[in-house]
């Protein structure tokens, strides 16, 4: 894996403190009713159940006052997180690193129509770690936890017997 050149240190917590700033001034998505955000969701994630989809929106939005719908979560926010962006910015080879001081048994779980598949290199991922396992899940997407809570619970069960 290539080493992409860095900026100084503080250079580089200084851009990411004023990406984070940026995403401030930004009016996050709102829904005019609870419906309109159900049905979003939905889109988003067609492997819910009706039944999961409701109960994920209801608790999932806060009312705010103009009578719109909101996520509780910061959408722009988690997406800025990722991608080896962790904790303050470190580095890719840092956070590398730090996974390969785990020594601890490791399973990753990828539901195999999450947006990450297209992204993820297996071997590379697993390499980092002394003893990791990677699988993925059939008819998954990212939410493979609602989307196959069976075979997720069995894998888990499984793992940390």
């Amino acid at each position: 894996m290539g080493s992409v050149p860095r900026l100084p240190l503080p250079d580089e917590q200084r851009a990411w403190i004023e990406g984070l700033r940026s995403l401030s001034g930004r009016r996050p998505r709102q829904y005019p009713t609870l419906e309109d955000a159900y049905q979003r969701l939905q889109e988003a994630n067609p492997h819910l159940s009706p039944e999961q989809a409701r109960h994920l929106t209801i608790h999932g939005v806060n009312q705010n006052e103009d009578g719109s719908y909101g996520w509780k979560f910061d959408g722009y926010l988690s997406a800025n997180l990722v991608n080896g962006q962790f904790m303050l910015d470190h580095s890719r080879e840092q956070v590398f690193q730090l996974w390969r001081n785990i020594s601890c048994p490791v399973l990753f779980l990828t539901g195999e129509e999450s947006w990450h598949v297209a992204t993820l290199d297996e071997a590379a991922l697993v390499s980092h770690f002394d003893n990791a396992r990677h699988v993925f899940i059939e008819g998954a997407g990212h939410w493979l936890h609602h989307d196959q809570l069976d075979r997720f619970l069995g894998l888990v069960e499984d793992f940390l017997r």
